[in-house]
């Protein structure tokens, strides 16, 4: 397989089915920057997309990789090659599937295991549960959190981030009974964690929107981050005299910005590779 001819024949059947870039790409559910190294030869689909890119440019597989159109006559080997396509694309997903269970139970374990010593720990030196009831309840929220994430990847942020807006409340309330001299705990506590989460909630649809300009969307995370920090620092001002401004806030806004700066123009270079329809 070449990819200098794949890259000319899909170059060749987009054009005659009048579709731009970014039109093949949003199809296919990638970049249009990704569409555009194919047509150049700098790389070729991966082998999941390979059905979906044939059925969208109105070709077979096989034609698709030979980089031409054939004869009638090849429909047999066409049906062979769609049989190892489609079962390859189920063990590629059977596998990814597995992989993340696996993982997934393997971090369910080891915080059981965490939860399981603890308790054993401050059972056998106080005598009764005592530390390990704070730090039981904080791996339970680490489970909520993170396990979502791994067991479901991308899918499961929306469900992490849900679970951690409706948990931290009852947590810090838990905790704020179970320290000694917590007075300070939900009056610092429940401020952090609503700016928290609604930055987060932010961050989450940033991403969301800009999905296809990931770049972009963790600039304006960066810039968001700044009103973010002084607004944290505004909070604390009320409850422990917190200076508002300090040389740390300078600095990390200081850093921001550049972060910022160096995302947003690795955004402006990614969108410049993508070629236009001509």
């Amino acid at each position: 397989m070449d990819n200098r001819n794949m890259g000319d024949f899909i170059l060749k059947m987009r054009k005659e089915n009048k579709m731009t870039q970014r039109e093949l790409a949003q199809k296919l559910n990638i970049t249009d920057k990704a569409v555009s190294k194919w047509e150049r030869g700098l790389s070729c689909p991966d082998i999941s997309l390979l059905s979906k890119l044939a059925e969208v440019l109105g070709v077979t597989v096989s034609e698709l990789l030979d980089g031409e159109r054939e004869a009638a006559g090849a429909a047999i080997q066409e049906e062979k090659v769609e049989h190892v396509l489609q079962y390859a694309d189920e063990s590629t997903e059977r596998k990814a599937r597995s992989l993340k269970i696996l993982v997934a139970d393997g971090f369910t374990i080891f915080l059981l295991l965490g939860i399981l010593v603890c308790g054993i720990c401050d059972l056998a030196v106080s005598g009764e549960f005592t530390w390990s009831l704070i730090s039981n309840c904080s791996i339970l929220l680490a489970w909520f959190a993170g396990y979502p994430v791994i067991r479901f990847a991308q899918k499961g942020v929306m469900v992490s981030l849900a679970a951690m807006s409706i948990l931290i409340f009852p947590y810090l309330y838990v905790l704020h009974l179970l320290i000694p001299s917590g007075g300070l705990l939900l009056p610092i506590g429940i401020p952090m964690a609503v700016i928290a989460i609604v930055y987060a909630w932010i961050i989450y649809g940033l991403f969301r929107v800009l999905r296809k300009r990931k770049y972009l969307a963790g600039s304006i995370a960066a810039v968001l981050y700044i009103p973010v920090q002084f607004l944290v620092n505004y909070c604390l001002c009320f409850t422990i005299s917190e200076v508002l401004i300090d040389e740390w806030d300078i600095l990390t806004s200081i850093i921001m910005v550049v972060t910022a700066v160096v995302l947003w123009k690795m955004d402006a270079k990614e969108c410049s590779h993508s070629v236009p329809l001509s």
